[in-house]
């Protein structure tokens, strides 16, 4: 092996520092059919992804069984880089045993159910998502994710200090045979659900 006999000072090129992420709301069925070519495009970045967490799939539930699954107008939270998509939380809100529950749209017709968040994005996007929900913690009790999968960010990510955090393994789904997990986070006291 030979060695180097340069003695002179490598010259470094300057790291580029990560993009801010920026979080925005939708809150009605027309913000997210706007969103379908850029939620399409995320959901190809995504490798484990499912049918169900695509807008060919999620905005057809939605416009047949949204106003059942919850009165109120979804709460999709998404996280963009330089002004492209990288991360779609598709939530509502539901009135449950006098509180107020956040939850996946989909859930009870899907095999799996998660938020679609580039791959290289997923702990830090996931957190900042709980992050937004702490900001706006007035709006909701508790928080039930169900039908997640085992490498789901929402299943993996810590949830934020003062919170309450329950993962439960529910049954394993008939098809794949691949056990569900449901997360339960809160703040202030617990509630049943």
């Amino acid at each position: 092996m030979a060695l180097s006999t340069d003695t002179t000072t490598p010259q470094l090129r300057p790291a580029r520092a990560p993009t801010p992420l920026e979080v925005e709301e939708v809150v009605s069925l027309r913000g997210l059919e706007q969103l379908q070519g850029e939620w399409r495009w995320l959901w190809t970045r995504c490798p484990t992804a499912t049918t169900f967490q695509r807008p060919e799939w999620l905005l057809p539930w939605f416009r047949n069984s949204g106003a059942s699954f919850s009165p109120q107008p979804p709460w999709v939270i998404t996280l963009r880089s330089e002004g492209r998509l990288v991360g779609l939380a598709p939530l509502a809100i539901r009135e449950e045993n006098g509180g107020r529950v956040v939850r996946l749209l989909g859930e009870g017709s899907a095999e799996h159910l998660d938020v679609l968040m580039d791959p290289q994005l997923a702990p830090h996007g996931v957190r900042l998502m709980f992050d937004w929900l702490a900001l706006n913690g007035e709006r909701w009790d508790t928080c039930v994710f169900e039908q997640l999968r085992e490498g789901s960010p929402l299943l993996h990510t810590p949830a934020p200090d003062g919170w309450g955090d329950r993962t439960e393994t529910r049954e394993p789904c008939p098809r794949t045979g691949l056990h569900h997990y449901r997360r339960i986070l809160w703040h202030g006291p617990e509630r049943k659900v």
